[in-house]
């Protein structure tokens, strides 16, 4: 369960960059914007990226960095803005459902 949250939240956080953003854009952001909670590792964030770029998800290129060797940048691709759209949906009725448990 927590791999299909992570690749969500990494496809949330790459589709809010238009222009793209480097892998520990990445990670200091899915950090900062869930308080923590999602805190990843390299091990854990590049798998995820190099999963979604082996399914058409998302871009990369490479852009030279002003503090040393050049950096891959991550842009959705079309397919990986309609696969974000979807799992926002899936999980907005699952997270509505499970509200309803709690009653």
């Amino acid at each position: 369960m927590r791999r299909g949250i992570l690749q969500y939240a990494v496809l949330a956080v790459v589709q809010r960059h238009m222009d793209g953003i480097h892998g520990y854009g990445i990670a200091r952001e899915l950090e900062e914007r869930t308080d923590g909670l999602l805190e990843v590792k390299e091990g854990t964030l590049y798998p995820i990226l190099h999963r979604l770029k082996k399914e058409r998800l998302v871009n990369v290129r490479t852009e030279e960095s002003e503090s040393g060797p050049k950096r891959k940048v991550y842009v959705l691709t079309g397919e990986g803005d309609r696969v974000y759209r979807e799992l926002s949906k899936v999980l907005g009725d699952i997270y509505e459902k499970l509200r309803e448990l709690q009653k």
